[in-house]
């Protein structure tokens, strides 16, 4: 784990990160899923060449002699600055489209009619600084995709994810860049697992209450009238589309078994959420919710910590119940405080975690689905 935080923060990481979307086939085809283009083995992503004013586009999208995509990628150690510098980049990058400038001896280039500019950053960008990523303008051709560097995943940063985060400020602070509430990580499975079997190659746009209310419901699950934060909380993750479907990410993800999805899931999204809250449940096994908040408060300078301890204390009941049905960090009857500690996943290699997970999950057991073949 170190070694990836030196990486990422190390002098040549932006160079490091633009050799790895270039070099990395996963990644591209997450990325042109965003883009909401079929991918296919002629789609190139390469260096640029100089356009005027010796501008150099990070990365182009090409298919066929056709540019798609012209990409700005930074770091997750920048400034408001370089983040600002990027953005006017971006504006030249569309300008150039606008006027069919394409880069000098490349002759055989033209622009595709559904060219974008892709703003292309590590997700820690929306945490990791002193500035506020959802309030800044940009360009109208302009996709903000992030990627997740424990999975390679990428999510659109769309404007309902930048409503979620436009609240942190000096009496809010974020510890995740992922969103998730009312809902166990065993409905999250079975609804990839259920737009996988049946609607994997559909590319119309998905009606998300008929699927829930003609579909889901009979899955049986804690959540079963609530299977619109599943889907909301997947679209932040990058696992399904803007069309309510299935994306490439979350179908490399469904190759996995359910205990195999939350073992890579803890150490990709859940992790910072577990070491805020299990180190004081270790010391205080019983603690009230209130209490806990409060505590979690106190720890953050009296901040609000956002998908934690806001709206009362609905968020962090769903992250005791995840711990409980999932994972089985911990273990308690619903509505009482009287809880047990199974084990803390910190300082174990994956391997134990897996172990334990599928030791102590209760989620084989609450579902009619069956998570444990």
């Amino acid at each position: 784990m170190n070694k990836i935080i030196n990486d990422r923060f190390s002098k040549n990481s932006e160079k490091k990160f633009q050799n790895t979307v270039i070099n990395n086939t996963d990644i591209q085809r997450y990325i042109v899923n965003n883009l909401e283009i079929e991918y296919s083995k002629d789609i190139k992503f390469t260096k640029c060449g100089p356009y005027f004013n010796r501008i150099y586009p990070d990365i182009k999208i090409t298919k066929n002699e056709k540019i798609l995509a012209l990409i700005e990628c930074k770091s997750a150690n920048i400034n408001v600055t370089d983040y600002v510098r990027g953005i006017g980049q971006l504006f030249q990058y569309e300008y150039f489209f606008e006027n069919k400038y394409i880069e000098k001896n490349n002759n055989n280039l033209t622009y595709d009619s559904s060219f974008r500019t892709v703003y292309l950053y590590p997700s820690e960008v929306t945490l990791n600084n002193d500035f506020n990523i959802s309030k800044f303008k940009y360009p109208n051709t302009t996709k903000i995709l992030q990627i997740n560097l424990e999975n390679s995943v990428v999510r659109d940063f769309s404007e309902d994810q930048k409503k979620k985060f436009a609240g942190i400020s000096e009496n809010l602070i974020g510890i995740s860049e992922y969103y998730f509430r009312d809902n166990r990580l065993f409905e999250l499975y079975i609804l990839l697992d259920h737009l996988n079997k049946f609607y994997v190659n559909k590319k119309i746009n998905l009606n998300r209450k008929q699927i829930e209310e003609k579909e889901l419901r009979k899955y049986n699950t804690p959540n079963n009238r609530n299977w619109r934060n599943a889907f909301i909380t997947l679209s932040g993750l990058g696992l399904i589309t803007s069309k309510n479907n299935i994306s490439s990410a979350g179908i490399d993800i469904m190759r996995k078994s359910y205990f195999e999805f939350c073992c890579d899931f803890y150490y990709a999204y859940i992790k910072p959420y577990a070491e805020e809250i299990l180190p004081i449940l270790n010391k205080k096994p019983s603690i009230s919710p209130s209490d806990l908040n409060n505590i979690i408060r106190r720890k953050n300078e009296n901040r609000e910590v956002l998908f934690v301890t806001e709206s009362d204390n609905r968020y962090l009941s769903s992250w005791l119940n995840i711990f409980r049905d999932d994972y089985g960090f911990i273990d308690f009857k619903s509505r009482t405080n009287n809880r047990k500690i199974n084990y803390l996943p910190f300082k174990i290699e994956k391997k134990q975690l897996l172990k334990n997970i599928i030791s102590f999950s209760k989620a084989p057991k609450i579902t009619t689905f069956r998570l444990d073949n």
